[in-house]
């Protein structure tokens, strides 16, 4: 089975070919983690090399994140003997879209070990999607990554207008479910919807003002453990100060960078208007430049940001009464560079667009019952 192609917004192509045929290793079976009783069996390492500097910063992503395999089985199966072997588990028939916003803080079904800044676990965050596009590449067709989104109802993703902005004529699809791009083993199976209709915001322009846009889907995703929508926060909210989570598939360094297989993670602070509009004065936009009131910003710790690829995630922060329920405050839609100190990301203030989103959803007869904010 021929897995995802990646590519930057610049066109650099990944191939990411596996073989879902079973791989036989002496003395026992490759099998995904979750088919072996084996003790540890479901244990993913993540182990440093050539670490060093602090914590967290993007620049060592790759050098930092080495994902074994297991006895030459797929990161995501075991070498298991025979008699550890067990029924795959059945699918969750029970998920339903009735809660949004959950975030497994503790993944799904692994345990990953070692260490694991700045990678998500499995399902975390559930409500983030990866928006592809059908195109040849070498006579071949695949399915390309463009950029990211976030499911808030169970037929409509949310995503940046400038994702987009290119898109001519060719196929879009919205993955959910994606965690690794370079395994079929997860625990959960992806699901794939083509995109019937884009919806960007009327005002958005040139500028890049009003940068928000729906995908409506051919049909609706499915609810599972690791799919679910994220909570739309109040009208006009505000989340400044707040640490959140941003994070997509998207380049780990603006300069040499690699798009990257694991969906990441990345904590942000949120940051007034005004402070972050005179952060940009001090960069090449120079001391005259406006932030338009369609953005927010968080960021700008050294090396801490999201990058090239990563436009469109999802921008979500806790809620003050349920620390595992999530709202998305933002959407990654453009920066200056990635993660140089001072210099925060921006991105589009979804808490200004909810009810120009809840009118769409309604002219949709897109049912969101999930996804409204509630006080909690």
């Amino acid at each position: 089975m021929t897995r995802i192609v990646t590519a930057s917004s610049l066109g650099i192509v990944l191939f990411m070919i596996l073989s879902t045929k079973d791989q036989q290793v002496e003395g026992c079976r490759c099998v995904k983690k979750d088919e072996c009783s084996a003790a540890n069996s479901t244990n993913v390492f993540v182990v440093p090399s050539e670490f060093s500097g602090n914590v967290g910063h993007l620049s060592q992503v790759s050098e930092m994140f080495d994902l074994r395999l297991d006895e030459g089985c797929d990161l995501l199966e075991t070498c298991c003997e025979e008699q550890d072997i067990v029924a795959a588990i059945e699918p969750n028939k029970r998920s339903t879209f009735d809660q949004c916003g959950m975030r497994n803080q503790q993944g799904i079904g692994y345990r990953l070990v070692g260490d694991k800044i700045g990678i998500s676990e499995y399902g975390e965050f559930p409500w983030t999607l990866m928006v592809l596009r059908s195109e040849m590449v070498f006579d071949v067709r695949k399915e390309v990554y463009m950029c990211a989104a976030s499911l808030i109802a169970p037929n409509v993703a949310l995503t940046a207008a400038h994702c987009l902005r290119e898109y001519r004529n060719e196929k879009i699809y919205v993955r959910a479910g994606e965690w690794d791009t370079s395994s079929d083993k997860e625990k959960y199976a992806t699901q794939t919807r083509q995109v019937k209709n884009i919806i960007n915001h009327e005002r958005y322009n040139d500028h890049h003002h009003n940068n928000i846009a729906l995908l409506v889907l051919e049909a609706p995703f499915n609810a599972d453990e690791n799919i679910q929508t994220i909570c739309l926060p109040p009208p006009n909210a505000n989340f400044d100060g707040q640490e959140c989570f941003t994070g997509a598939w998207g380049k780990d360094d603006f300069n040499k960078g690699k798009i990257q297989n694991i969906l990441r993670r990345v904590e942000v602070p949120i940051l007034p208007h005004r402070q972050c509009q005179e952060d940009f004065r001090k960069t090449r936009l120079g001391p005259l430049f406006v932030l338009d009131k369609s953005y927010i910003c968080a960021g700008g710790e050294e090396k801490v940001d999201v990058c090239t690829g990563d436009g469109g995630a999802p921008l979500v922060c806790a809620s003050s009464g349920n620390s595992d329920q999530y709202y998305q405050v933002g959407i990654v839609a453009w920066g200056i560079g990635c993660g140089q100190k001072g210099v925060p990301g921006a991105y589009t203030n979804v808490p200004m667009f909810v009810d120009w989103i809840q009118g769409k959803l309604r002219e949709l007869g897109s049912s969101n019952k999930g996804s409204q904010w509630t006080a909690v």
